[in-house]
């Protein structure tokens, strides 16, 4: 079944859930400078195709973001940009041949306030799920310190996540249960 085009429901103003990895889950971010690459296109990438940022992961194989658009038609252009901005670095630091993305992107509809925070916790529990750490601020490429431990993160915008329930909070902690409820396309 072909999926559903992005122009039937992306809309000024709203919210998504990014997700977008690499092929065959080849490590594309290898080391610190290439997290601080990442970060540095994410940043350019704001400038010059502007949406609101508010929580964000880059693990090895790919990256979430959960974001506001500002105008709908600026987030292809945002990801295009720092996708294939990154592709190039690849390309130069490693010699990387062919594309590194295994899919454009996938844009998830946030529906309301509780799911935008449910969202972006499932998103910052990411490395604790996959045994990277035991708590989402120990990992260094997420917006977690900043919603945990107050710490500045200029990729962030301005945004007061709501508290989140229990039972999805542990859900989100789930890892047999948090991909079906964070990443559903429908």
């Amino acid at each position: 079944m072909p999926r559903t085009p992005r122009s039937s429901y992306l809309a000024d103003g709203s919210y998504y859930h990014v997700i977008s990895r690499s092929i065959n889950q080849t490590p594309i971010f290898r080391d610190a400078e290439d997290f601080a690459h990442i970060r540095n296109l994410e940043r350019t990438a704001k400038q010059q195709f502007p949406i609101y940022l508010f929580h964000y992961v880059f693990m090895t194989t790919h990256f979430h973001l959960v974001l506001q658009t500002i105008k709908s038609v600026d987030l292809a252009w945002h990801l295009r940009h720092l996708k294939w901005q990154y592709t190039l670095w690849m390309r130069k630091k490693y010699g990387w041949k062919g594309p590194i993305w295994r899919e454009r992107y996938r844009s998830i509809p946030i529906e309301n306030e509780t799911y935008l925070s449910a969202c972006g916790l499932y998103v910052e529990l990411n490395p604790v799920r996959a045994g990277i750490c035991n708590a989402a601020h120990e990992y260094a490429f997420s917006s977690a310190r900043k919603y945990e431990l107050e710490q500045p993160d200029d990729l962030l915008d301005e945004y007061y996540p709501i508290p989140v329930s229990e039972p999805l909070a542990a859900a989100a902690r789930n890892p047999l249960v948090a991909d079906l409820i964070f990443t559903r396309s429908d």
